[in-house]
């Protein structure tokens, strides 16, 4: 008698293959239905806290320049379907001069006529504003005949202009005297911020919210027509609107933001308030 003394072959046959297959895809897709909510709830979470971050960052970032606008120099367009608003940024300030020193001496800014400088007794980050072709402004009251926009009441600074003394290039003759001998600093461009194509498609924003200067002429208007380059600050943008109101004495005024940003499906909308000081 012979014995067959072969190793014998041991493994899955191509049904039991088959049936773990099945099996495990079964206990999968089942363990999926309870895994799938919560996960994109994380990445919801996620994507409605990035969006937060950036139309909060940005409203901030509006309203920190906001606060340092020349008095009476914020507006918007005229139009409700514009959604921009301009200001004039100032740039630093102080006192000027307004009576000559005991002895007699000094440069006094006077109102009568045309001066060409005047010391200044104090002042307020002067000494990076000095710049040839920046401007000097005194009580702005954003009306016909004291309109910054129109330059009125603003007159540009010569390169000789020291934190002591400014010269003005030509002379000027200021429309009214300011109550606090106060003067700001500003450059000779205002800023814009602008939503340009606002919308939704497919479950994401279409429009974007810009910056940018324009060079300050007289008789020029606010509007959102952007005069070259600018710079993109969002994306997405899905609702916005500017809207500017001024107190009744004018001493103040009242800047309204609304920013929608919408991305994946998910939306954030943010309203913010900023107090403007129109006190000249």
């Amino acid at each position: 008698m012979t014995s067959d003394l072969r190793p014998r072959q041991h493994g899955f046959t191509l049904l039991e293959a088959v049936v773990v297959i099945v099996v495990m895809g079964i206990l999968a897709s089942m363990l999926s239905v309870f895994i799938r909510v919560p996960v994109e709830g994380y990445f919801d979470t996620v994507r409605r806290a990035e969006l937060t971050d950036v139309a909060d960052t940005l409203l901030r970032r509006i309203s920190r320049e906001v606060r340092t606008a020349l008095p009476n120099s914020v507006r918007a367009p005229a139009n409700a379907d514009d959604k921009c608003f301009e200001f004039l940024p100032t740039l630093g300030g102080g006192r000027y001069r307004a009576a000559p020193t005991v002895a007699g001496g000094g440069n006094v800014l006077g109102f009568d006529k045309a001066y060409a400088n005047f010391d200044v007794l104090a002042s307020v980050n002067l000494g990076n504003a000095l710049t040839a072709g920046n401007r000097v402004a005194i009580y702005n009251l954003g009306i016909n005949g004291a309109d910054a926009y129109a330059g009125d009441t603003t007159a540009v600074i010569a390169a000789a202009s020291t934190t002591a003394n400014i010269t003005l290039s030509p002379s000027k003759l200021f429309p009214f005297e300011s109550p606090g001998k106060r003067f700001q600093v500003i450059p000779g461009t205002s800023t814009v911020y602008a939503c340009t194509a606002v919308g939704t498609l497919n479950g994401a924003g279409t429009g974007q919210l810009q910056r940018y200067t324009r060079t300050i002429n007289a008789g020029q208007v606010a509007n959102c027509t952007a005069p070259g380059s600018v710079v993109i600050l969002a994306q997405n943008v899905s609702a916005c609107s500017f809207t500017y109101t001024s107190a009744a004495t004018a001493r103040a005024g009242l800047l309204t933001m609304w920013l929608g940003v919408q991305q994946g499906g998910e939306t954030v909308q943010l309203y913010q308030e900023v107090h403007v000081d129109n006190v000249p």
